[in-house]
């Protein structure tokens, strides 16, 4: 959990950081609570926990899509200021 806090702190204000944490973790925990539930009624349809397991790679590949991009703007961001900040000099 304290990596959400990190994360708010890189892509927000430091005055929204509270209301900001609190979303993501409640986010996080309806995600982990409608998960279990969701593969139970995948398995339950299609009576497989192949299409299970399935359904929750998917999830986890959005996430890893999510978390890339971010990483990726981060890293940007550093390179153009490392720019700004060499031109200076």
């Amino acid at each position: 959990v304290p990596s959400y806090a990190i994360i708010v702190r890189e892509h927000f204000p430091a005055s929204e950081a509270g209301a900001r944490v609190g979303m993501v973790i409640m986010a996080t925990m309806i995600g982990m609570a409608l998960g279990g539930w969701l593969s139970g009624k995948v398995f339950d349809f299609t009576g497989s926990y192949h299409a299970a397991f399935l359904n929750g790679i998917a999830w986890n590949l959005l996430n890893l899509s999510i978390a890339s991009t971010l990483l990726w703007r981060v890293r940007k961001r550093r390179v153009a200021m490392n720019k700004v900040l060499s031109s200076r000099t």
